[in-house]
């Protein structure tokens, strides 16, 4: 009977222990739950929408500790192939491209098809994510680069308010022999000339092309004779409607409120500040058709550049997918919607139905990976003489194998 109790004691002593460890490793594992974020954003824009993203995630996800890694300036491949903390890239196409180059990054094929993303977004998001055929990243957000003008500008100032590229062109010289500049407002990692420029280059080159033989060297890019054509272009665009350094400047956000107000004819911009053109602005209107006298048609360049990316080497898998599907749920994208963002959902933007927003939506919807602005599909060594270049066109030098000086620079 002794023994009984003893046994019976000894059970319930060991059964007690079993359990305090139990609990005590259940407590540990919902302590260990964490996502480790690497942040390599260059613009404000895209950092200011990135932050409320993570700051949505961690209220609805209370039990998982978030941790930022924001880059320091050095390259990005050495820091993902060395630290084995990062569960999650937040980075540029550009950078996508070198990672996946390099193995660093999950082929997120699978991600796409279980959650239909080519349905549910715009080709031109997706597009952003792909390389050579394969899904290395999700887009958080693009931005159109459009022509917004103010309509009671140019009836006080009776000017024709400019429906197609011929028109544009008259526009802009008739601005210019007045002396008044138009604002370019892109991101910060986009510079006024590489932005214009993409406007005219995107329309000569195949983004596809330019993709499929990323930085393989000086020899394919002189072999591009597009890219010369639109420098060519851009230098009879230049010389025949008078546009010089002088007819376009940095814009910020003192720009909108004058253009707003009625003080700027023009803004070249991106559409992420559509989110300050409210209802009542009924004068603030988007150019919408851009098909010139031979009937041909230019495509509105498209920036991304925050790209959601999965580490090869990334461990919580659990919180991994869990962010993931935060940020493409409908309730995230409604809410970027609310804050007077245009998104990239098709059917969170179904509700978006007049005013310039509706032309941004138009846009998009006819996007395709022909509207990656063109510098996210070459090689970086190429941006710096990009703009160098066509700030010297805009001083009058002439075009003659402008692209060639600038990839035998680059590679050099």
């Amino acid at each position: 009977m002794i023994c009984k109790k003893k046994s019976v004691a000894l059970f319930l002593i060991l059964l007690f222990v079993i359990n305090i460890v139990a609990c005590n490793k259940a407590k540990d594992s919902e302590k260990e739950k964490q996502l480790n974020i690497y942040v390599d954003l260059k613009d404000k824009e895209s950092s200011s929408i990135l932050k409320s993203a993570i700051e949505g995630y961690k209220k609805d996800n209370p039990k998982v500790k978030v941790s930022i890694n924001n880059a320091m300036g050095g390259k990005i491949e050495e820091d993902i192939g060395k630290n084995n903390n990062a569960d999650i890239v937040v980075t540029s196409r550009n950078n996508m491209i070198k990672l996946s180059r390099k193995g660093l990054l999950s082929d997120i094929g699978n991600l796409y098809d279980d959650s239909n993303l080519n349905d549910k977004y715009y080709t031109i998001l997706n597009s952003y994510g792909r390389f050579n055929d394969k899904y290395y990243g999700i887009g958080l957000i693009p931005y159109t680069i459009e022509t917004f003008y103010n309509e009671s500008y140019f009836k006080k100032e009776n000017l024709k308010i400019p429906s197609s590229i011929d028109e544009l062109k008259n526009t802009l010289k008739s601005l210019n022999e007045k002396s008044i500049k138009i604002p370019v407002i892109l991101t910060e990692d986009l510079d006024i000339n590489n932005g214009l420029a993409s406007m005219i280059i995107n329309n000569k080159v195949s983004m596809r092309k330019l993709e499929s033989k990323y930085d393989s060297g000086a020899e394919f890019y002189k072999s591009l004779g597009e890219i010369q054509q639109a420098f060519d272009d851009m230098a009879a665009f230049i010389k025949q409607n008078n546009i010089n350094k002088n007819t376009f400047e940095i814009g910020n956000e003192s720009s909108i409120n004058k253009f707003i107000k009625g003080n700027l004819p023009l803004i070249i911009s991106s559409s992420y500040y559509v989110k300050d053109f409210k209802d009542e602005n009924k004068d603030i209107k988007i150019m919408d058709s851009f098909t010139g006298s031979n009937s041909s048609k230019m495509v509105v360049p498209v920036i991304c550049n925050s790209i959601i990316c999965i580490p090869v080497n990334s461990k919580n898998s659990e919180e991994i997918n869990s962010f993931v599907k935060f940020i493409i749920n409908d309730d995230f994208q409604k809410k970027l919607l609310g804050e007077g963002f245009v998104t990239g959902n098709k059917k969170v933007n179904s509700s978006i139905k007049s005013g310039v927003k509706s032309v941004v939506v138009k846009h998009l919807k006819e996007s395709t990976e022909d509207n990656i602005i063109f510098l996210e599909n070459v090689s970086e060594k190429l941006k710096s003489g990009m703009s160098s270049k066509i700030d010297e066109l805009l001083s009058g030098k002439p075009s003659t194998k402008m692209w060639e000086e600038i990839v035998n620079d680059a590679y050099k």
